[in-house]
């Protein structure tokens, strides 16, 4: 009854405008958000979520609900690293969701670091905190949505997507940067009303982020100093270490590939490259209207998406890294096997 009251009233807390085409209107806002006590028995996420390198399918209808809670977990990066990490759902980066120009997002987050909890102790540094979430597809009042929500509490709020493009979200919970670190990052793709031009052969998700990590007896714990210092552990794509040299992502020769490419951060930028190609499309930000053409490399600044396609020649192994060669050979190095 709660979800049903505050889609009907929408429309009421919003101001339209028209964006840069002239043509669709802008939703501005949205109803406060609700923050209860009522925890969701259902631990799972719940929308058009996937996992990177997923991509999600968009789902139909005006209106989606979108569900993912907090966790206080231990994550593993690589074979030997594990470190205590708080997330989005069940993975570093959180999962992608994907919407289109003009539904509007009802989603809902649990704070469930509490419950975590019991599998972990204090002295790994897990305890039970506040978190929110922010998302920058999104055009509302932060102050309201993006507040901090106690352990135990549920946050419920509407967002309405207008424009086309890839986006970040993350925890604005302060520190932030203390938040980020801990692994509190994710994508949001937001596809035109008409999709997304051209139809590539395969897409995947690509996130790329840093891990500032000092050791504790046999785990790793995030390093506030480090962060600050720019001076980062690993860097990844999609959370792993060098994942995608051992486990190649699978295309053919001749094939489009289309990628998703989100620079997280929450500190450095990328000139994310692909050895062995031309990335011939480049929409920087996700947007069609943003288009380059014949790139060698595409760089992007912290919390700086882009949709790149390219061909892939012929068979081979094309690898993809960060080509700030110190980033690749801290982890954010991966390969397209192409048979």
């Amino acid at each position: 009854m709660k979800y049903l009251l505050i889609a009907a009233i929408t429309g009421l807390f919003c101001s339209c405008q028209t964006n840069d085409n002239g043509k669709e209107k802008l939703i501005l806002g949205s109803p406060k958000a609700v923050v209860t006590d009522q925890i969701n028995k259902d631990t799972s996420i719940r929308g058009p979520l996937a996992y990177a390198p997923e991509v999600p399918k968009t789902a139909d209808g005006d209106t989606i609900d979108v569900k993912m809670d907090v966790h206080h977990r231990m994550f593993k990066i690589s074979k030997d690293v594990s470190f205590t990490s708080w997330m989005f759902g069940n993975a570093v980066p959180g999962p992608v969701l994907k919407v289109r120009v003009g539904q509007t997002v009802r989603f809902s987050m649990t704070d469930r670091s509490n419950d975590t909890m019991r599998n972990v102790g204090m002295d790994m540094n897990m305890a039970p905190m506040q978190h929110s979430i922010d998302f920058h597809a999104a055009m509302v009042n932060p102050e309201d949505k993006y507040r901090s929500i106690q352990p135990g509490e549920t946050i419920t709020f509407t967002w309405t997507a207008n424009y086309p493009g890839v986006f970040m979200y993350h925890c604005g919970t302060p520190m932030v940067l203390m938040h980020m670190i801990y692994g509190m990052i994710g994508m949001v793709i937001v596809e035109p009303k008409e999709g997304f031009p051209g139809k590539p052969d395969r897409e995947f998700a690509i996130v790329q982020n840093e891990y500032y990590l000092s050791k504790k007896g046999d785990y790793y714990v995030p390093d506030t100093a480090k962060a600050r210092l720019k001076q980062p552990s690993f860097v990844t794509f999609n959370g792993k270490v060098a994942q995608y040299v051992v486990h190649p992502l699978k295309v053919k020769a001749g094939e489009r590939i289309r990628l998703y490419i989100m620079n997280d951060g929450p500190n450095n930028a990328t000139n994310f490259h692909v050895i062995g190609t031309i990335l011939d499309k480049v929409w920087l930000d996700g947007n069609p209207k943003n288009q380059l053409v014949g790139m060698q490399s595409v760089f992007l600044g912290p919390a700086s998406g882009a949709i790149v396609e390219f061909v892939v020649p012929e068979k081979g192994t094309y690898t993809f890294v960060d080509h700030s060669f110190a980033d690749a050979d801290m982890g954010a190095m991966g390969s397209f096997q192409a048979d």
